[in-house]
């Protein structure tokens, strides 16, 4: 009978349910960000004016080309991100809440409509071929993501992963995102296993405080080593890429 082991760093460890995150993780973080903070600024600014741009960047997390890894770009889910920008709509416009929030809504909704999947999401190095021998030692494996479903989708339709994956879990599953547990034990009522065998893999200090508070192992995935540094205690495994992760399959 084959056996199957996963090693981080050359260390063996267990799991038998991989939940990848997938900004930053599979694909990489900053075209997606920064494509995406444009669809949303350029619309924003018609709202409340052009001389607001940059008010609109110090909130998200952005100057120039660089995106804070800890801001409101990186880390919030899409609900947080409209009441952030409901507010500052708020603010700047002097429009009623009500009406923020829908300017809000409406700017989010056709922000990710006009949003080019193709120029947006560039694959992880060793993304597919990490995902391609998990899939082939039979582990569980799938996606924890802040972002939509229909987008992460359409995500991995540029892997050939769209139909192989065992789970997508999105904040619209849950009654709280990252970095609750929410996510993480729906996956584990899903296959009905204990939390130590869910390894979470992802970028953020969110995905490994989430991982913590499910009781989960975590591996955090990150090429700087600042970041790395700043991961390290909520994080069991710490990596410069996914090439540190091998899957033996004997």
């Amino acid at each position: 009978m084959k056996t199957r082991t996963i090693k981080i760093n050359d260390e063996v460890m267990s799991a038998s349910v991989i939940a990848f995150d997938k900004d930053g993780t599979l694909f990489q973080a900053e075209p997606f960000w920064l494509a995406l903070n444009e669809e949303r600024k350029k619309r924003f600014i018609k709202i409340a004016g052009p001389e607001h741009s940059g008010t609109w960047d110090q909130m998200m997390g952005v100057e120039g080309d660089t995106v804070d890894h800890h801001g409101l770009l990186a880390i919030a889910g899409e609900q947080e991100e409209k009441i952030a920008i409901t507010a500052l709509l708020y603010q700047l416009t002097k429009n009623p809440w009500v009406t923020s929030l829908a300017l809000a809504t409406k700017l989010l909704e056709e922000s990710n409509a006009a949003l080019d999947i193709k120029k947006a999401f560039h694959p992880m190095p060793g993304a597919v071929e990490l995902l391609e021998a998990l899939k082939e030692a039979g582990y569980v494996i799938g996606i924890v993501t802040s972002d939509q479903h229909d987008r992460t989708v359409e995500c991995l339709k540029l892997l050939g992963f769209q139909h192989k994956v065992d789970f997508i879990v999105t904040p619209a599953d849950v009654k709280n995102g990252k970095p609750s547990p929410d996510m993480l034990q729906k996956v584990c009522r899903n296959f009905t296993i204990p939390p130590g065998e869910l390894l979470m893999i992802g970028d953020s200090i969110v995905d490994s405080m989430m991982a913590r508070s499910a009781g989960c192992k975590s591996v955090s995935v990150h090429e700087h080593e600042d970041m790395r540094k700043t991961l390290n205690d909520t994080s069991d495994y710490l990596i410069p890429s996914l090439s540190k992760i091998k899957v033996d399959w004997d």
